[in-house]
């Protein structure tokens, strides 16, 4: 994925050199020229889908920019209006079954969020203790992580 989205911005820049225009617009059509040769030759040749794993990877990104809206959103309630609403927890929530990228990216995902934060991995790596400022039952906190991990393994990992 990372060489596929490296060639395309090279051919991005070929685009902009052979095409002789240095714009916005021309940058975003060499972009364009770039995702349908590089999809095409996948096609061709049977590998991976270039256009399928990009939009998966939109998809999370979207995803992604959802929860930081409303935990950011959280945040600023909090803060605009007095007392404690705050139900601060420490959850231990497995991660076993990632590879150490898969549990460095979850983690950060995890912290990037606002009112979270990755305390510390188990020295196995089995485990990761995440601090939630609202986390009011155990349960609906680490459903929440379990849908994250879910949704990072099948749109970015996969």
């Amino acid at each position: 994925m990372t060489r596929r989205l490296v060639l395309n911005v090279g051919l991005a820049g070929f685009y902009l050199l052979w095409a002789d225009e240095r714009t916005w617009l021309g940058l975003l059509l060499g972009v364009a020229v770039g995702f349908v040769v590089i999809a095409v030759y996948d096609l061709t040749t049977g590998r991976p889908n270039y256009a399928v794993r990009l939009f998966r990877l939109v998809r999370f990104g979207a995803y992604f920019l959802s929860i930081l809206v409303r935990a950011n959103l959280q945040i600023a309630w909090e803060i605009m209006t007095p007392g404690f609403d705050q139900t601060p927890r420490i959850l231990r929530y497995p991660v076993a079954h990632l590879t150490a990228v898969q549990t460095t990216v979850f983690a950060n995902c995890i912290t990037l969020t606002p009112g979270t934060l990755v305390v510390d991995v188990t020295a196995d790596g089995g485990f990761l203790y995440v601090h939630c400022m609202y986390a009011e039952d155990r349960a609906s906190a680490i459903d929440g992580l379990r849908r994250l991990d879910e949704r990072l393994q099948r749109e970015v990992f996969a």
